[in-house]
């Protein structure tokens, strides 16, 4: 979308292409340099590749040197003995698009470009860039980048990158896919506990995108979790369907996103050349599709940890928590009720059992949060008085999880005599027992000691560090099992409505109020009867048409905000429509009618009721959006509106107008009528649709209010405005 045409390949990356990336049995490096500093390329790519146990061959490319680091270096590509199945390009950007030609011709099917000044070195750099996209796309080949760190594969032991590898840095189940170089060290470095599939720093992805290795990754048998740092979807209309296919196949996604605030996206397109869209309507997306968003990295890495660790499928996740300190356990509980974590209370059951179980005295009474420090009659160990505190508390049928608050640091030097080591063994022992997740949660997020938590890490339990960051993942954890749980019962539409023919406009492009109510009507969207007059006798005609009691304003593009100089009259008679129609057209000079296809719209006027805002605007990433919230003037007082991506369910509306602060006022507000929102979800779903169906024209469509009565529960458009683009403002 940073282009007026995209030369991408629309269907992706093919299987051919993902080989050469992920599994190449030759590699050469154009612009291998002899340079031996902390930051070489041709240095790190060598080193990683051996150490990983890369078994192809790696052939080193620079016309001016016979051997770089002991090796044999050739003049060219043509001069290779073999055609190199990956050609990796590290050469000034004015040297880049000969050597991509060079490699295509040589034969190569994927190519790595590390270098740099493409989009994000402005307007030179993007018509470079789409070069570089128009050549690959007429080769049909794979490439990565530019302006991009490259790509690792664990799995099959090899390295396009200049990743250098951690000693702990071990091949597991999950993917790291980042827009950033640097960021991809970050995430290998959170993953490496877990280990890493393959990671890939994609850079300007010019040709092969984030979406295209989530493809992979959703295909790929060693990925189980996938973790993407993105500053700009380039393709986000795969987006749903991707999220669609990686839940099918067991694999959350979880994404850190960069560019959320109109500052963050300045620093992203000066990074990789990426245009970000609005930040909120990227959260609603994210939601839409069953996306986890991570907060920063503190809160993805602990949500990494309890995805590793726990299946979200859990048909609710109420915590039971437990702890040896009051203080803690009240700032913990403080967290979850802002951040909206159920702690449910404990059936009598339970707590007659932890009464029994801690010897607690009878004036001392256990609930949830349970302290297991209050009271020390217990005649066993501190181990044994946690276990079955543990186990009481998971065998409540309110409890879907047990979160254990303890330190994960060493108090001394003897670790037999830990407290921390004692919590930490009765959790770890508790989890072989019981099919309800067991979690151990520390207050801080930085202190940690292998041998305390060594029952914990061989149990598999999720160690959660920091309060606050491990409550987000808990939090992530809900909302995702809830998506999972509910979305077999939302239903999206996936097909695009038929386009529909530009509505005739003024030279601004704002379509007269007459035509627009008579193409909602047509799209079979709900309005009030209405009508346009251009004489007295029409416009007393109309009153008495729809209903006696109307409303009346002119139509013309000369006035945006009627209001404002008179141009309105409300509870208009067939008695006053005549002085009224007067009035109306000399509130303008010249007056209404001086231009062509001006009047006075008439339209009945509807009883008390709650106003509501529905609205379609573009989004840099996701084109039309909808927006929803209150209307009228709480629209310009609350400010308070919640977006919705196309494709969406009713079930997605329903839960937008919740986050919208909306349904307070529309569940009977002071004695008002009381909506039906499936039938104003449905209202909504008819806007999406109408919006969808004028494609890219749309510049504002308003519909404000709409307004939901005791007689039309689901409501009924009064006002409504909608400016086309590309005319002449």
């Amino acid at each position: 979308m940073n282009a007026p045409f995209d030369h991408r390949n629309k269907n992706g990356l093919s299987r051919e292409g993902w080989k050469a990336f992920s599994n190449p049995r030759s590699i050469a490096l154009v612009g291998a340099s002899g340079r031996i500093s902390s930051v070489s390329f041709t240095t790190r790519f060598l080193d990683t590749n051996r150490d990983i146990g890369y078994s192809g061959e790696i052939f080193l490319i620079n016309p001016t040197r016979d051997t770089i680091l002991d090796r044999k270096c050739w003049k060219d590509l043509s001069s290779l003995p073999v055609s190199p199945e990956l050609v990796i390009i590290n050469l000034p950007d004015e040297k880049v698009l000969p050597a991509v030609h060079e490699a295509i011709a040589c034969g190569a099917k994927g190519l790595m470009i590390h270098s740099g000044g493409f989009a994000e070195r402005g307007e030179a750099g993007v018509q470079r860039e789409l070069e570089l996209q128009r050549a690959c796309a007429e080769a049909e080949i794979a490439a990565l980048g530019p302006n991009c760190l490259g790509l690792i594969n664990l799995t099959n032991g090899v390295s396009l990158s200049s990743f250098r590898l951690s000693p702990n840095l071990k091949k597991g189940p999950i993917a790291l896919i980042s827009q950033s170089g640097s960021v991809a060290g970050i995430l290998m470095h959170i993953a490496s506990e877990h280990g890493v599939s393959f990671a890939a720093s994609t850079g300007n992805e010019a040709v092969t995108t984030t979406e295209d290795l989530i493809a992979q990754a959703i295909d790929d048998p060693a990925t189980k979790l996938i973790v993407c740092f993105i500053e700009e979807l380039r393709r986000p209309y795969a987006l749903f369907d991707l999220a669609a296919r990686a839940h099918r196949a067991g694999k959350p996604i979880v994404v850190l996103k960069a560019g959320l605030t109109e500052k963050g996206g300045e620093v992203s397109r000066g990074h990789t050349g990426a245009l970000a869209g609005s930040g909120t309507v990227y959260r609603q997306a994210f939601e839409q599709a069953g996306i986890i968003l991570a907060e920063d990295f503190d809160d993805l890495a602990q949500t990494i940890e309890l995805l590793m660790k726990v299946k979200p499928d859990l048909a609710s996740v109420r915590i039971g928590m437990l702890g040896t300190s009051g203080g803690e356990l009240g700032n913990v509980t403080d967290l979850c009720e802002a951040m909206g974590i159920e702690l449910p209370d404990l059936s009598e059951k339970t707590l007659a059992a932890l009464q029994d179980w801690l010897v607690l005295p009878a004036d001392v009474l256990p609930r949830n949060p349970v302290d297991a420090g209050t009271g020390f009659n217990f005649s066993g160990t501190y181990e044994d008085r946690m276990r079955g505190a543990i186990r009481a508390v998971a065998a409540d049928p309110s409890i879907d999880m047990v979160l254990v608050v303890q330190g994960f640091h060493r108090e001394g030097e003897n670790s037999l005599l830990s407290l921390n080591r004692e919590i930490m063994a009765a959790a770890a022992k508790e989890s072989y027992q019981t099919d309800v997740p067991i979690a151990v949660l520390t207050c801080q997020s930085t202190r940690y000691d292998d041998e305390i938590m060594a029952e914990i890490t061989a149990a598999g339990v999720p160690a959660l560090r920091g309060a606050r960051e491990g409550l987000m993942a808990i939090g992530h954890l809900a909302q995702y099992s809830a998506y999972l749980r509910d979305r077999r019962q939302a239903a999206v539409k996936s097909c695009t409505p038929g386009k529909t023919a530009r509505p005739a406009s003024w030279p601004n492009g704002l379509v007269s109020q007459g035509d627009l109510f008579s193409l909602l009507a047509a799209n079979g969207l709900p309005v009030t009867r209405n009508g346009i007059a251009r004489s007295a006798e029409e416009a007393e005609a109309l009153v008495r048409e729809v209903g006696g009691k109307a409303v009346m304003k002119i139509d013309t593009s000369r006035v945006i905000h009627k209001s404002d100089i008179g141009g309105v009259a409300l509870n208009v008679t067939p008695e006053t429509a005549r002085e009224n129609f007067t009035r109306l057209i000399e509130c303008v000079s010249p007056p209404i009618g001086s231009e062509p296809n001006e009047g006075i719209f008439v339209a009945e006027q509807l009883g008390d009721g709650i106003e509501f805002y529905i609205g379609a605007k573009p989004d840099a990433t996701f084109g039309t959006v909808i927006v929803i919230g209150m209307g009228g003037r709480l629209l310009e007082v609350l400010g308070q509106t919640n977006p919705l991506v196309m494709p969406f369910s009713k079930a997605d509306v329903v839960r937008a107008i919740e986050a919208s602060g909306s349904s307070r006022f529309l569940n009977g507000f002071r004695g008002g009528p009381v909506a039906d929102l499936e039938m104003l979800a449905s209202l909504v779903d008819q806007v999406g649709d109408y919006a969808r169906s004028l494609g890219d024209a749309i510049e504002v469509l308003d519909l404000n209010p709409v307004i939901i009565t005791q007689d039309r529960p689901g409501g009924c458009i009064a006002d409504a405005r909608l400016i086309l683009k590309g005319a002449e403002q």
